[in-house]
C-alpha cells in the first residue's frame, strides 16, 4: 500500500475521521459558546476559529498517535490485528508523522498569538507526560481507574486551549464559570473511557483488563454514573455563574436528558450482562461523548440566537 493509503487505513481503523471530526466540532462549539456565548464569531473571528479548530483536531490526533505507540507491545500480544501491531506502518514512520503533527500544531498556535501558544505548550507538556505514563507506568497500569482519570484530564486542558483560541487569553484569564465547565470536560471523557472498557460476560478476555471484570457490571455502571453526575453538576453551576437568569431549564434540560439516557442503558446492561446489552451500553456512551457537548452548544445557541 502507498503512503497515503496506509495512513487513510490507519485513520479509518483507529481515528475514524468523520466521527472524530463531528465529536470534536461539538466539543469545540460547547467550549467556544461557554467562553463567548453572545457572539463567538464576532468576538473570536473566523480567522481564529478555523485554525483553532484545526489545532484542537490535531491535538486529538497526536494523542491517538501517542496511545498507539504506548500500547504497541500490549497490542502485539493481545490485539495483533491493529495497524501498528500488524506492521501497516513502521515505528519510524509513525514517529516522524507524530513529530510533523506536533510541529504543525505549534505553528498554528503561534499564528493564533502568544497566549494561545503558551496554553498549547501546557497541553503539549501534559500529553507528553501521558505518553511516558507520568514515569510510573508499570505501577499505574494495573490500577485501571487511576490510569484512566490521570489521562482524561487532558480534556480539561484542551478546554482551556479552546478558551485561549476564543478569547486570546492564557488560562489565568478564564472566568470561574469557564473553569468549572472545563473541569466538567474531564468527567465527560471519564464517562467515555469507563464505558468503552466495559463488556458482557462472554466478551471478557484473559489478559485484557476491564471495569466490568474488576468492579462487576453494576460497579462499572455506578463508577461511570458518578462521572456523568459530576459532569452535569459542573455544567449546572457554570451556567448559573455565566448566564444567571438565562440559565433556565430550557438551557439545562437537554444535557440532563442525554445523561439520563446513559443511566438507562447502564441499568439495562448491568441487569442482563450479555454481549448485546454491553454493545448497546458502549454505543450509548460513545453517543454521549458527541450528544452531551452538542446538547449544551445547541441550548446556549438557541438561548441567545433564536
Amino acid at each position: 500500500m502507498g503512503f497515503l493509503s496506509r495512513w487513510l487505513q490507519f485513520l479509518k481503523e483507529r481515528h475514524e475521521p468523520i466521527g472524530i471530526t463531528v465529536m470534536i466540532f461539538a466539543f469545540f462549539s460547547a467550549n467556544i459558546l461557554m467562553a463567548n456565548p453572545h457572539d463567538p464569531i464576532t468576538c473570536a473571528g473566523i480567522a481564529r476559529l478555523l485554525p483553532g479548530f484545526m489545532l484542537v483536531w490535531l491535538v486529538f490526533l497526536h494523542m491517538r498517535l501517542f496511545d498507539e505507540v504506548k500500547d504497541y507491545d500490549f497490542d502485539r500480544r493481545h490485539n495483533p490485528d491493529r495497524p501498528l501491531a500488524r506492521g501497516l506502518i513502521s515505528l519510524g514512520e509513525f514517529t516522524a508523522m507524530t513529530l510533523l503533527c506536533i510541529l504543525t500544531e505549534a505553528a498554528l498556535s503561534l499564528v493564533l498569538g502568544w497566549q494561545t501558544f503558551v496554553t498549547y505548550v501546557m497541553v503539549l507538556c501534559f500529553t507528553l507526560m501521558m505518553r511516558v505514563e507520568f514515569f510510573i507506568g508499570d505501577w499505574m497500569r494495573p490500577r485501571l481507574e487511576l490510569y484512566a482519570i490521570t489521562h482524561t484530564f487532558s480534556a480539561s486542558m484542551i478546554g482551556l486551549l479552546i478558551h485561549s483560541v476564543s478569547r486570546s487569553a492564557d488560562p489565568s484569564g478564564a472566568s470561574q464559570a469557564f473553569l468549572l465547565f472545563a473541569l466538567g470536560n474531564w468527567f465527560v471523557f471519564n464517562v467515555f473511557e469507563f464505558g468503552r472498557k466495559t463488556f458482557g460476560k462472554e466478551e471478557e478476555r484473559d489478559g485484557v483488563d476491564s471495569y466490568s471484570a474488576r468492579l462487576s457490571p453494576w460497579g462499572a455502571v455506578a463508577l461511570l454514573m458518578i462521572n456523568v453526575i459530576i459532569a452535569w453538576i459542573c455544567f449546572y453551576y457554570a451556567a448559573i455563574k455565566k448566564f444567571a437568569a438565562a440559565a433556565t431549564w430550557p438551557m439545562l434540560a437537554p444535557s440532563l436528558v442525554v445523561s439520563l439516557m446513559v443511566a438507562v442503558a447502564g441499568a439495562v446492561y448491568a441487569s442482563c450482562n450479555d454481549k448485546k446489552g454491553a454493545k448497546i451500553y458502549r454505543g450509548t456512551v460513545t453517543l454521549y461523548l458527541l450528544a452531551y457537548p452538542a446538547s449544551i452548544a445547541a441550548a446556549i445557541y438557541l438561548q441567545f440566537y433564536r
